[in-house]
């Protein structure tokens, strides 16, 4: 699956350069991950991902320099955000909302760069 990932990475208009940074296979079906893309020159697109064939937790986040901007993430951490949980979204306001996403990294990530696409197209060129 994470070679279907970077694939998706390679074929984003958004996302350049995108790399595994850290991989570590486990077993049949089971690994973790972590990959890189830039977007802009300020701008890093990172996944996350450790997969089994009974769960997927994972991260994503665009962030410039050390700062995290957007992300959605699976960690049971907001119980109170009851719709779709533990599915949520962080925004660059710093507030948490529930996330659309499933925990399907390949019906996911597309809509991620969507959504990163969108934020960038409200914001100056960077």
């Amino acid at each position: 699956m994470y070679d279907a990932l970077l694939r998706l990475l390679q074929a984003s208009p958004i996302t350049h350069n995108p790399h595994i940074t850290d991989l570590k296979v486990y077993g049949p079906n089971a690994f973790r991950v972590k990959m890189r893309a830039v977007v802009t020159p300020t701008l890093t697109f990172q996944l996350w991902l450790n997969h089994n064939p009974r769960y997927t937790r994972y991260a994503y986040q665009l962030f410039s320099h050390s700062n995290a901007l957007l992300r959605w993430d699976n960690a049971p951490h907001h119980p109170h955000l009851k719709t779709n949980f533990p599915h949520h979204f962080h925004d660059d306001q710093g507030r948490t909302a529930p996330s659309t996403l499933q925990g399907d990294p390949l019906q996911d990530l597309p809509l991620v760069l969507t959504e990163i696409e969108q934020f960038l197209s409200t914001k100056p060129t960077t």
